[in-house]
């Protein structure tokens, strides 16, 4: 294989990327990296802690050769739309072979099994996906009851599987994205071949530093404290945990006086469009449904801060990550009818960055 690629955010590289970079050449044989990466905004419902053009070169220095963003109307969507964008992109450049991606669980029988049910949703699975979303929660959990379901009437079909198993799948948010990066290479009749990698380390979700495998999640909380002595050094613990080219990048960001950046940052802007907008001006924001316009102007009038309105806002069935993706959109007012205008794909390629083997592919 020449070309393998990355559907990443890089927020910011760490040594767990690094890993994922470096096996997945090890496995596939790849020459030549390609990074698809989320732009300024995230599929969180967040800002990056870092500008674009910061976390490119961060990427580059660590060894990938090419890197592409997704622009900001599919990267700030869900688990679905981020993976079908990021996929279609590579389908569009047709040099990539292979798409590779972290997960819990890389047996790819595994995997197979419950990207078939997904992609084709027999009548059974559809009709025990309505009457669990009338019941109420969030998407995932929902999807996940239904499947737990289905397979309790018609088992599963390969031997190492097990109803625990592909529930235990479920719960973890790589895995979710590992199945729609699948679905969506079946739906496209991609060539590309998937490759699923153990992640090593911390939980992505751990927010304490713990070593060389730290997640970005503990990095980031180091940064946003600011732990950081008069000569602006972060303590003991960040630099084991990322690429020393990351970790300088960040250094010298700070030391220029450019601080991370959190959604509180754009907590004017979403406040002044929400609490100028009409109830139908909100109800035609993308990720709005079900009333929710109603109990977001309401938040929105009443809330102190962007913190207290996310917490007034969330809800079983609204989680705090979609609340945070539907503030985003409010803010550059991204509407139903203008996803659909994109007919789910990016109508373009924007290179941001390359290194001399990069060159050579782009």
């Amino acid at each position: 294989m020449e070309t393998i690629g990355i559907i990443a955010e890089y927020n910011p590289f760490h040594n767990g990327h690094l890993y994922h970079l470096q096996k997945s050449k090890e496995i596939t044989g790849a020459k030549y990296s390609i990074a698809i990466m989320s732009g300024n905004f995230l599929q969180r419902g967040e800002p990056a802690i870092l500008d674009k053009w910061t976390r490119t070169i961060m990427a580059l220095k660590a060894g990938i050769d090419l890197v592409i963003e997704i622009p900001f109307v599919f990267a700030s969507q869900d688990a679905r739309g981020f993976a079908h964008a990021g996929i279609q992109l590579l389908n569009s450049l047709g040099i990539v072979d292979c798409v590779s991606f972290g997960c819990e669980n890389s047996q790819i029988a595994c995997l197979n099994e419950l990207v078939e049910l997904l992609k084709k949703e027999p009548l059974y699975f559809q009709q025990i996906l309505k009457e669990e979303v009338k019941k109420g929660g969030n998407f995932p959990k929902i999807r996940e009851k239904a499947i737990e379901k289905y397979y309790k009437k018609f088992g599963t079909k390969f031997k190492n599987n097990s109803i625990e198993k592909l529930k235990e799948l479920l719960k973890q948010p790589n895995n979710v994205l590992a199945l729609e990066y699948m679905i969506s290479l079946k739906k496209t009749n991609s060539l590309i071949k998937p490759f699923p990698i153990n992640r090593i380390g911390s939980d992505y979700s751990q927010d304490k530093l713990e070593g060389k495998y730290s997640s970005a999640t503990a990095i980031r909380e180091r940064i946003f404290k600011n732990i950081f002595n008069n000569n602006h050094i972060p303590l003991e613990g960040l630099s084991s945990s990322m690429p020393s080219s990351s970790y300088q990048i960040i250094l010298d960001e700070l030391k220029k006086g450019i601080n991370p950046i959190t959604i509180s940052c754009f907590e004017q802007g979403i406040f002044s469009q929400l609490r100028r907008m009409s109830i139908d001006e909100i109800k035609e924001i993308h990720g709005i449904q079900e009333g929710l316009e109603n109990r977001l102007k309401e938040s929105a009038i009443s809330s102190f801060n962007i913190e207290n309105l996310i917490q007034k806002t969330k809800s079983k069935r609204y989680t705090r990550t979609r609340i945070q993706r539907i503030l985003i959109h409010s803010l550059f007012n991204l509407t139903h009818k203008e996803i659909i205008a994109f007919n789910k794909r990016p109508p373009y390629c924007r290179v941001l960055g390359m290194t001399e083997n990069g060159k050579i592919i782009a």
